[in-house]
């Protein structure tokens, strides 16, 4: 836990990520990160109840603080084979910044949220799961 501490506050200082925050306020969220991207994000509410809607709200960047497309948002529970009922609608902001509105884990279990994101010609897909009880 100390070094998952230690590797954020020096993310957090570098100024590198200066134009990309990672922070998105009321102090919750995750950050994934891939070879090429880095994708801060928290639930909208924070609170995720099985079979009521949700949004994420998103801070996409390059490695090297620039602002990244989001291209899809998408969630599928991998031990059930299907995905959710519904398909959510990507609003966009400045600099990177996201909202991916009409998401609905519509019964608990793990979820994996796949992002795909790009800058310039290169698409990457990150993933992150969530475990819904």
């Amino acid at each position: 836990m100390r070094f998952v501490a230690a590797l954020l506050a020096v993310v957090l200082a570098s100024p590198a990520f200066a134009d990309c925050p990672l922070d998105l306020g009321r102090g919750t969220g995750w950050v994934v990160f891939s070879n090429h991207y880095m994708l801060a994000f928290r639930s909208d509410p924070l609170r995720i109840e099985t079979g009521e809607p949700f949004a994420l709200v998103l801070n996409v960047c390059t490695k090297n603080g620039k602002p990244a497309e989001l291209v899809a948002v998408d969630a599928q529970m991998p031990e059930h084979r299907h995905g959710m009922n519904y398909r959510p609608t990507i609003v966009g902001a400045d600099n990177g910044r996201y909202r991916a509105e009409g998401l609905v884990f519509h019964m608990p279990g793990r979820w994996e949220l796949t992002f795909d994101v790009r800058a310039g010609e290169e698409t990457e897909r990150l993933t992150h799961d969530i475990i819904l009880k």
